[in-house]
């Protein structure tokens, strides 16, 4: 690349990483919200929560790399318009092409990188924060022992405990199963423990009295040296063996097995081509604009108008995209569709860029000419 290419590329590179962190932060901030509830409810830490949300991250990526892409590039040329470079650039002899070539060049850098996050960050990030998700719910030493509150790890289930003497054990256990309020149990201890067993986890109780209701108005109570209640009907999460459509990697949504119903395994293949051919869109992203903004020459007047309707082109490009997406995912053939649109929309910048229009034919010369 010569030097005036990198000045070009440097001009929407710096941009493109800025509306990167700012589009990033504005949408992973208001997405994690709903990820405090989790970390507040389950008692975890801070450290926790922020590895939940960059783990969240690689997803919104998919989003704000084709629209940080877009606003940059619209910055970079209309600052180069606005301080005539364009202009002199023109004037010298340069064609729209070349000056264009550095923001091809970006736009490779961020179809690579857009691939990278399709086809692994993406499923790696969605399916670590899914398995991770499913032990927090699971988690009923740090559900249960909490030290001075009453909590309910599941519906039916209060638990109460005064302190916590080791990292799965407490003194001072008070346990109420409500789950048949006609046989409502409460526990009372001096010490227990929740550990680990083949069958899920259970709660033994050291010293201490079981009060369970009979009949209305009867208490039947009995004292206990050591009592266990099974706690794996409480016990929270979702199976984390059930991958979701962006918890797959690319292999997973083409090859899905042969469990799979039909529409899912349909819905697979058309999101597998959908990670492939989005990156695609980063080029329709910048030579639409590029197009627009290069082909205003020294008029300043119309480069608002052109900047809006280069967006609004680039933008109903992609809409017809998404909407090959679901039309693919109900007739799997259409998937080369999914290619076509954006490959349509480089062609026509393309076009629009270089310049050329359809030669017109002459028109015929008069009679009394043509005699002469």
């Amino acid at each position: 690349m010569t030097r005036l290419g990198r000045y070009i590329f440097d001009e929407a590179f710096r941009p493109f990483v800025f509306f990167v962190a700012a589009l990033a932060a504005i949408v992973w901030l208001s997405q994690s919200l709903r990820y405090v509830n989790v970390i507040v409810d389950q008692g975890q830490s801070a450290f926790m929560f922020l590895y939940l949300i960059v783990l969240m991250l690689p997803s919104l990526l998919i989003f704000v790399i084709p629209a940080a892409l877009l606003f940059a590039v619209f910055y970079a040329l209309f600052r180069l318009q606005g301080d005539s470079e364009l202009v002199v650039l023109a004037a010298a002899g340069r064609s729209r092409l070349s000056i264009a070539w550095p923001l091809v060049v970006l736009a490779a850098v961020a179809a690579l990188l857009h691939l990278a996050v399709n086809l692994y960050l993406m499923p790696l990030g969605q399916r670590t924060l899914k398995d991770l998700m499913y032990q927090i719910r699971g988690d009923l030493v740090s559900n249960v022992l909490r030290e001075g509150q009453f909590t309910t790890p599941s519906d039916g289930l209060t638990v109460y405990v005064r302190e916590r003497s080791g990292a799965s054990s407490a003194r001072g256990i008070l346990v109420h199963d409500n789950r048949d309020p006609l046989t409502a149990t409460t526990y009372m201890a001096e010490a227990g423990e929740i550990v680990p067993s083949d069958a899920g986890p259970r709660f033994v109780l050291v010293n201490g009295n079981v009060q369970r209701v009979e009949a209305p108005g009867r208490i039947a109570t009995l004292q206990f040296d050591r009592y266990v209640i099974d706690l794996a009907p409480f016990q929270k999460g979702e199976r984390g063996d059930d991958r979701g459509t962006q918890e797959r990697y690319l292999g997973e949504l083409l090859d899905p097995g042969a469990s799979v119903a039909p529409d899912r395994r349909r819905n697979y293949f058309a999101d597998a081509h959908e990670r492939l051919s989005s990156p695609l869109y980063s080029f329709v992203f910048v030579l639409i604009p590029a197009a627009a903004i290069l082909a205003v020459g020294s008029a300043r007047r119309s480069i608002g108008l052109r900047i809006g309707l280069a967006a609004l082109v680039a933008l109903s490009i992609r809409m017809a995209g998404l909407g090959v997406r679901g039309a693919v995912g109900s007739n799997s053939d259409l998937w080369p569709l999914l290619y076509a649109v954006p490959l349509v929309g480089i062609a026509g910048a393309l076009v629009w860029l270089s310049g050329w229009t359809p030669r017109r034919r002459p028109a015929p010369a008069p009679p009394e000419e043509a005699a002469a």
